[in-house]
């Protein structure tokens, strides 16, 4: 009988409603990701093992270059990111500049585009990621997003080049070279922790 509830509530799907924005910021705190997307609160269910695995494999190879190479400042997720358009995502792992870090620091909360985004989809999240977040974050400026397909062992690389994103896909053999982190490059099958 346990067995049967846990299987069953880690295939929980999202859950959304319409709301006014105040109705988002006026929620308590939740350990579930919440977002508020073109004018709808989303609950996503919390994500897997294997989800945080790749997460943290992969903040922590950008971590060791944003330290040592450039002034701003990586985030992971569960943070909110209150975009320029009203809308709040909390990107897996984000990149903010130098000014914008210690602008978030001294409010105590994130209100403007990130550089660099990165997504990790998970089964009731690929719509969310690949549609609506993308056209979102392309829509904000954010010059550079990633998502990370656990799956298929992929990265799709979308790079803004005149207000649209131009997308390379990549698998496990294939190097990735960041264009916000200028200088980072890696093998993909090694990011995601193969």
């Amino acid at each position: 009988m346990a067995t049967e509830v846990l299987e069953q509530s880690t295939k929980q799907q999202l859950t959304r409603r319409r709301a006014p924005i105040e109705e988002f910021w006026a929620l308590s705190e939740s350990v579930l990701p919440t977002e508020y997307l073109n004018g709808e609160i989303i609950m996503a269910p919390s994500p897997t093992v294997a989800h945080q695995a790749l997460s943290r494999n992969i903040f922590r190879a950008l971590d060791k270059f944003v330290s040592r190479e450039t002034g701003g400042a990586l985030f992971f997720s569960p943070l909110d990111v209150a975009l320029p358009s009203g809308d709040v995502v909390q990107p897996d792992i984000f990149l903010l500049a130098e000014g914008d870090a210690k602008q978030a620091t001294k409010d105590d909360r994130v209100r403007c585009s990130p550089l660099f985004a990165i997504e990790i989809l998970s089964p009731g999240s690929i719509t969310l990621d690949t549609i609506t977040k993308r056209e979102l974050y392309e829509r904000n400026g954010v010059r550079e997003y990633w998502i990370v397909d656990v799956e298929k062992r992929s990265i799709a690389q979308f790079v803004l080049r005149k207000k649209h994103y131009a997308l390379t896909e990549m698998g496990e053999g294939d190097v990735i070279r960041g264009t916000v982190l200028v200088g980072f490059e890696m093998n993909v099958g090694e990011l995601l922790g193969s």
